[in-house]
């Protein structure tokens, strides 16, 4: 994965980002992609004169080595040099240290069988699988979060060194032997060892080790090439810079708190981006329906005149890596692991959720139709997608008697911060305080998380507003997971959370749509999942759980976004400091299934396409793809001459894995029925779900850990229930 984002998620590679109209890309946290080595690796530089690297501990710190300083805060220009050579130092003294923890593994195989433990074998790579995160995880957010081009371009030559070292780690033959020796003692193991060891044997095979030497040379080509196009996708995205200029009369509908922090420029103009905070208040509040389809065709259009032909040849090369290795499509080879295991058990899933809701679906869309013939257009007339946000709003307000401009006036986005702390702190009985520690950025808030006693169990970092050459989506990065280090005592896991929130100050007030608010509660469910995690060993840890799982946690976690008994926590009017009233909450809730059809419809739309990507025989023109997968899961119609895949983040970071929104949505909605039949603040049905799910990680099969804390097994009545809302 890139960087293990989450959300769109973690772990062990990207950035899932999360929530939002496009849920995140997750990792980005991602699900464990490998633990995996190479016999060496590359210095910072070639030059003969530098001295050897010296391997970093397992407990190293990559934000203070990353940044090149300990001292809190951003730092000035000078420390600018410093990161840039400090994220290299970073990446390769943690590999280095990968390379020890490997070599030790190497070395048994000179051993009798009698000396193989489990230390000494699969105890190993899990320590090195610790080592190459260390390498490349804050990497991979300094890759899409420092301010400084130069050191966001050191950062992303850190990931092809990982990767060549995890492509040489599952290529060796030398340590699989070492590992299917001490297998075949058969030693009693249970619990997270025992499962790590079937898991190492299976990828060992899933990387390429049984292919011969031409076989395994062009899987080390296909990552390496693969690696590079990720992140030429990625960072094509991210200097993607579109806008239009509109009249403030084009503007019209937009909220006042937008209206003044969006001056005309001379010419009387004013420049709308299609940045999240400028995007959607368009799309959503604009009388001018004209100008909110113009922004809408540039937002479909970022990044394409590049990422087409990326996307061309990633499909391509995913491709021939899943024949190689004996795989029908590159779905197929991508969610063997995973809860879902095939493609076919996908394609029936969406399937079926497709049949679900059609009835819903046709109903809104009637409504939708209304309301655009009363608005002035024809109940005939093709409905374009910009128009979506608008017609549903509109709808909620009439139909409902919501507004949700008024309903952002109780949204600011630092009381919504507030408020995420006091819950989950109410509700798992830790505490939160602002930490001294570098950041990357003035805007960087840096917390710990205490138990009762004041020990620390974990750190992350707030990275909350647009800036240039930042992530453009909301996700959580995994910085450092935990694990049961050998003295006894626990890695403390590091994340960041980043997300593209309206700005304090400015004129005006900085107010989230409820949108955002739900945004937010989703991401933190990623960080409370990353850094309340007890896995004893690092390749379980935390959010490092099957890909179509680790949404369920923050999914569940977005109810809190709802409920009045948590809401009058924190949503108070950002003038008068009063509660949201019970009448306004209340519309909230009657309108909240509202559009739900047409929404999951737009989700199907994203996993079958997607899916249509990973599985359709090339060649085929991803364009006409689109247009066809669009026509089929959405009634609104496509617009011509864009090209969304240019900007599906998730088609690098989640391949084959974007129907794990909706799978571990049905997840979710199942463990929020204990919540909602014992409170949600209740600080023993939260003790148990930490205990049952959050602390296990992976450790344990997901299904399991589900049934644990329900007290049956898993159900997915109350997804589709909630579906037809």
């Amino acid at each position: 994965m890139k960087a293990r984002a989450l959300s769109l998620i973690l772990l062990v590679t990207v950035a899932a980002a999360c929530g939002g109209e496009t849920p995140p890309p997750a990792q980005p946290i991602t699900p464990a992609k490998a633990i995996a080595p190479a016999t060496t690796v590359q210095p910072a530089t070639t030059a003969a004169a530098e001295p050897p690297v010296v391997p970093a501990p397992l407990d190293v710190d990559p934000v203070a080595v990353g940044l090149g300083r300990a001292q809190p805060g951003p730092g000035g220009a000078d420390d600018v040099a410093r990161a840039r050579d400090g994220i290299v130092r970073l990446c390769d003294e943690s590999l280095a240290r990968a390379s020890v923890s490997l070599g030790e593994v190497r070395e048994m195989d000179k051993k009798s069988d009698a000396e193989l433990t489990w230390e000494n074998s699969v105890g190993g790579l899990d320590r090195a699988k610790i080592a190459i995160r260390n390498a490349g995880d804050f990497p991979s957010l300094m890759a899409v979060a420092h301010p400084d081009e130069g050191v966001r371009d050191r950062a992303k030559g850190c990931e092809p060194k990982v990767d060549r070292l995890e492509t040489g780690m599952w290529l060796d033959a030398t340590l699989a032997r070492v590992v299917k020796r001490y297998a075949a003692k058969k030693e009693p193991l249970v619990g997270p060892r025992a499962r790590l060891l079937a898991h190492v044997l299976r990828d060992f095979r899933r990387n390429g080790l049984e292919l011969d030497a031409k076989g395994q040379a062009r899987v080390r080509e296909i990552n390496e090439e693969l690696t590079k196009l990720g992140q030429d996708f990625d960072a094509n995205l991210a200097a993607s810079h579109l806008s239009i200029d509109a009249t403030p009369a084009q503007l019209e509908g937009l909220p006042k708190e937008w209206l003044a922090s969006h001056k005309p420029g001379a010419d009387g103009k004013v420049r709308v981006s299609t940045d999240y905070p400028d995007y959607f208040p368009v799309l959503t509040y604009a009388k001018d329906r004209k100008v909110a389809l113009e922004l809408y065709k540039q937002f479909e259009n970022r990044a394409a005149d590049k990422n087409l032909a990326v996307l061309d040849r990633i499909l391509a090369l995913r491709a021939e890596k899943a024949k190689l290795l004996g795989y029908a499509t590159w779905a197929d080879y991508v969610l063997e692991p995973r809860m879902a295991k095939d493609a076919k058990t996908v394609a029936t899933f969406l399937d079926g959720l497709k049949k679900h809701l059609a009835k819903k679906g046709d109903a809104e869309m009637s409504e939708f139709r209304a309301a655009h013939a009363k608005l002035g257009g024809k109940v005939t007339d093709p409905i374009p997608p910009s128009d979506r946000l608008y017609l549903e709003d509109q709808l909620r307000k009439s139909k409902y008697g919501l507004d949700s401009k008024e309903v952002s006036q109780y949204f600011e986005v630092r009381k919504v911060k507030e408020g995420i702390l006091t819950i989950t702190s109410k509700m798992y009985g830790i505490k939160y305080r602002p930490a001294d520690l570098p950041t990357w950025h003035a805007d960087v808030e840096p917390m710990e998380v205490l138990d009762g006693s004041g020990k620390v169990l974990g750190r992350f970092f707030f990275d909350l507003y647009p800036r240039e050459g930042k992530y453009k989506h909301a996700a959580v990065f995994s910085i450092r997971d935990t694990v049961k280090m050998q003295d006894g005592s626990r890695l403390v896991p590091m994340a960041a959370i980043e997300c593209n929130f309206p700005r304090p100050g400015g004129g005006g007030a900085a107010l989230m749509s409820h949108s955002d608010a739900v945004t937010f509660f989703h991401e933190f469910g990623h960080v409370l999942h990353h850094v309340l995690s007890e896995a004893e060993l690092s390749s379980f840890a935390g959010t490092s759980v099957a890909r179509d799982f680790v949404e369920s946690p923050s999914q569940m976690l977005e109810e809190w976004a709802w409920a009045k008994e948590t809401l009058d926590l924190f949503a108070v009017h950002h003038e008068t400091g009063k509660p949201m009233p019970k009448t306004l909450h209340a519309a909230m809730l009657r309108s909240r299934g509202f559009g739900r059809a047409l929404q999951t419809q737009r989700q199907l739309f994203l996993a079958a396409l997607d899916q249509t990507y990973h599985t359709r025989p090339l060649p085929f023109d991803t364009t006409k793809v689109l247009q066809e997968v669009n026509d089929a899961y959405t009634p609104f119609k496509y617009v011509e001459g864009t090209h969304f895949q240019a900007s599906f983040g998730h088609l690098i970071g989640y391949d084959a894995g974007y129907y794990g929104y909706q799978w571990a949505l049905s997840i979710a909605q199942d463990l929020f029925t204990r919540f909602k039949k014992e409170g949600l603040l209740n600080p023993k049905t939260a003790a148990d779900y930490r205990a049952s799910v959050l602390a296990m990680g992976a450790s344990d099969d997901e299904a399991k850990l589900v049934a644990k804390f329900l007290g049956r097994a898993p159900s997915d009545t109350a997804y589709k229930a909630f579906l037809l809302e």
